[in-house]
Parts: structure tokens; sequence; C-alpha cells
């Protein structure tokens, strides 16, 4: 019978527990450290990160951008050789490209998660860069982790993070400020109705047709968002998206680019 492969993650919150509970299932030894750990917990935990890397083949780290330098450096001083460490922080790419400089060569895999944890567990996508980016998903791969391989380059998947995070918080925040102003307007039950409709109709067409009508229309739409802030201005909101909104716009018709906008020629 084989040895359990022996995991330290770094980092108990939501993210954390799940996929280390995730790997506990699947069979792992896994080891934990947090500086505030879950009260109630069926994890392993460690007295310090140092303890917790000790004999370790994999380290995890799934904190905050805030604690990955932190975690970095009270952890590399203790990786033996050959072991990798896999760093799920939020972060930019030149903050991964940092952190990778305290470990030696062939040992930092850059890591980003691709999706709600809360929702999918330790299923969640993600996403694995760098040049030891296989060697992880070989090793994680029969524990259950959904990885993708993105490339041998540390930063081009919290690239892909930075831009998904982009679209998820704006199109939240747009939704956000759609509410306030119904709600400004006394329309909030027709607005919500009517926002579960646009969203229940929504495909991959739509992402192709907000590319190219909008570089069609972008004069028109700059104008009518214009009329759009004089008609709140009745219901007492001012909109945080708007004028924003009026500048891509702005910005689409003095003939700046926006790739793949192009309407696709007929076969």
């Amino acid at each position: 019978m084989s040895t359990p492969l022996r995991i330290a993650i770094l980092g108990l919150g939501e993210a954390g527990v799940a996929i280390a509970t995730g790997l506990t299932e699947a069979g792992a030894d896994v080891i934990a450290f947090d500086v505030k750990p879950p009260k109630k917990t069926s994890i392993a935990l460690a007295e310090s990160v140092a303890d917790a890397v000790s004999g370790a083949s994999l380290v995890i780290s799934i904190n905050s951008s805030t604690q990955a330098w932190r975690m970095t450096q009270d952890a590399a001083p203790h990786l033996a050789a050959g072991v990798l460490y896999a760093d799920l922080n939020t972060g930019t790419p030149s903050l991964k490209a940092h952190l990778a400089q305290s470990f030696a060569e062939g040992t930092f895999v850059d890591v980003a998660v691709m999706g709600s944890v809360a929702e999918l567990g330790a299923r969640v996508p993600l996403l694995a860069a760098g040049p030891q980016a296989q060697a992880f998903i070989d090793l994680v791969a029969p524990l259950g982790l959904n990885v993708t391989f993105v490339s041998d380059k540390v930063g081009d998947a919290a690239a892909r993070q930075v831009v998904q995070g982009l679209l998820a918080k704006n199109l939240a925040g747009v939704v956000v400020d759609y509410m306030w102003a119904a709600e400004s307007m006394g329309i909030s039950e027709w607005a919500y109705q009517a926002l579960q409709d646009e969203f229940e109709a929504m495909n991959a067409e739509t992402a192709k047709t907000y590319l190219i009508d909008t570089v069609k229309n972008a004069k028109r739409r700059e104008i009518e968002m214009m009329d759009v802030v004089e008609m709140l201005e009745g219901g007492e909101h001012q909109s945080l998206f708007v004028p924003p909104t009026q500048l891509v716009y702005n910005k689409i018709y003095h003939s700046i680019k926006v790739p793949y906008s192009d309407e696709p020629e007929d076969d």
C-alpha cells in the first residue's frame, strides 16, 4: 500500500477548508496552518507554518493577496528540495512573479481559483502556470482537484483571474446600480423581473452582440447615456456606472480598437 501524499495547506478560510477537506477525503495526508483556525474542524492543525510544511511533498497557500507575501517568507526557508509551493492567493501577475523569487527554481506554481468555492467546493476550477505547473497537475489530479494547465510562465494564471474578476465584479456592480436606479423611480419589482429575464436570455451570442453592436453605435449610446443621467436625476439617483460607461463609448467612438468587435465574414 502506497504512502498517502503529504500536503500542507496554509490558510483555512472558506476555500482552504474546502480544498483541504476534498484532498483529505481523496486520501491525502493533509495538515494545515492558519493564524486563526476554525474553532471546529476535523483537519489536522500545525502550530506554525514551519511545522506544517515539514515533510510535505506539496504546499498549498490559499489566503489573500495581503497574506501571500507573509506565507511565502514563512514557508520558503523550510521547504525541502523538490517540494512544490502552489500559491492560490488572489494577486496580480507581478505579485506572483515577485513571490516566485523567494523559492528555488522549479518550486513555485501560480494557481488561480476561477469559480465559486461556496458552490463547487474542492471541485472549483483552477488554472496553473509556471515551469512546474504540469507537475502540480499530475500530483493533484488523482486527488480530484480540477486544474487546467495555462503556460510555463508564472503570472499567466493570475492574469486570467484578474480579467475574469473585472467582468464578474463590474457586472455585479452594474446590477446593484441598476436596482438602485429602479428603486429611485419606484419600479423595483418590475426591474428585478426584467433583470431575471435578461439573464435568462443570455448566451454566447450576447457577448458577440455587446462587442459588435457597441462599436457600431458608440456615439449614439454615449448620447443615450446622457439622457439616462437626466432621467435618473428626477429620481434623485446618481449612477456610479453611467459616467465611466460614457467614457468607454467615447473612447470607442474616437477609434480605440475593441478586440473581437469585427463582424464575422459570411462563408
